[in-house]
């Protein structure tokens, strides 16, 4: 990534290019708006706590259009209420992103515009200030290949299969393609899916849940991948999670990871998935052993006091775990042949194979 790229990697520096385009030539968007800002203001409290990306505002004061910027992250929920509720129903609300087309925006409130990021910012490439013209040009090829390459991994293009994820070595553009992969998780199956990064070490991260059958609220089956595009290393992990915290998680957790203990394993998933899709099970690059480290001490006393710092040296539940409510099985994933399809069907075959492993009569 170039230094432009670095500096467009970041929400906060596009927003800051928007208004600056905006204060030297507002008239790109007088067709979005209907109208033309006299000022823009970044981050304004709209009379809250929470913040705008980008207020739109007339000579008189008032808003006339409000702009939330997206690249690592999806518009949730929450936030899409917040900007409802907090200006007009006649205020133009509009949500700008680097996904040519995102299934998850299908169903959002009317009062929104969704604009790509690259044709956006690409509306000063005419303008009269020559200026704002050569870098909105500047900015835009940067994100139209961004866009182009998050696209060609994540569906192809122009009738092509997808491109393997070792076309992404950035670690923010991993992020950005787990992201964009979420609707199609969630649409193959997962209850929810959750795009990230891990905490630490801030690689990419991508995790589906499944609700086990017959099994209280918060018990899951979870599959998810962990990437480090820089170095092509992706793991894919598959087990058991449940939430919140607490004694009767931790006891539940426990019961789940030793009645599954025997599907908890690669070799054991590598087996379900010859006979499931074939032509997948080749992109884990072992199809032996657990996946697990060995086992030490009694986790019974983990389970009864919690995971403590310190415990690490002399308690390990024979699986990779986050906490003391979650434990799976590990395989790298190769990135030189897989896709971000398959990424999603790896994921969607691992919460099926899980949640048919359960045994419901032991529920």
């Amino acid at each position: 990534m170039n230094g432009l790229g670095r500096i467009l990697a970041s929400e906060t520096n596009v927003s800051d290019l928007l208004a600056y385009f905006t204060e030297e030539d507002p008239t790109p968007w007088s067709d979005l708006l209907g109208a033309l800002p006299a000022r823009a203001i970044r981050e304004g409290r709209a009379s809250t706590e929470k913040r705008a990306d980008l207020l739109l505002m007339d000579a008189a004061g008032d808003t006339i259009g409000a702009v939330e910027v997206k690249l690592g992250h999806h518009l949730s929920e929450a936030q899409s209420d917040w900007y409802l509720s907090t200006f007009a129903a006649d205020v133009p609300l509009l949500l700008t992103s680097l996904d040519q087309e995102d299934p998850h925006d299908s169903a959002l409130d009317p009062q929104w515009t969704v604009a790509p990021l690259p044709s956006l910012v690409g509306r000063w490439m005419e303008s009269t200030n020559s200026e704002v013209a050569v870098l909105a040009a500047a900015a835009t090829r940067v994100l139209e290949s961004w866009s182009a390459l998050i696209t060609a991994v994540s569906v192809g293009v122009d009738g092509r299969e997808a491109e393997s994820l070792s076309s992404i070595s950035d670690p923010f553009l991993g992020r950005v393609l787990t992201r964009a992969l979420k609707p199609a998780v969630v649409k193959a199956g997962a209850d929810r899916a959750y795009p990230g990064v891990t905490s630490g070490g801030g690689n990419a991260l991508l995790q589906s849940w499944r609700a086990f059958p017959q099994r209280q609220e918060g018990q899951n089956a979870i599959a998810e991948v962990r990437w480090q595009p820089a170095a092509r290393k992706m793991d894919f992990r598959f087990g058991v999670h449940v939430l919140p915290d607490g004694r009767a998680e931790r006891e539940a957790a426990w019961h789940l990871a030793t009645t599954l203990d025997e599907a908890i394993r690669i070799d054991s998933f590598s087996d379900y998935l010859r006979e499931t899709d074939p032509d997948r099970a080749g992109l884990l690059l072992t199809d032996k052993g657990s996946g697990r480290p060995s086992a030490k001490g009694d986790w019974a006393e983990i389970v009864e006091k919690g995971f403590e710092r310190g415990d690490a040296s002399r308690y390990n539940p024979g699986f990779r775990r986050d906490g003391d409510t979650r434990f799976e099985a590990s395989v790298r994933i190769d990135t030189t042949q897989a896709t971000g399809p398959d990424i999603v069907a790896l994921l969607g075959h691992a919460l099926d194979y899980l949640t048919e492993s359960w045994p419901l009569r032991s529920s």
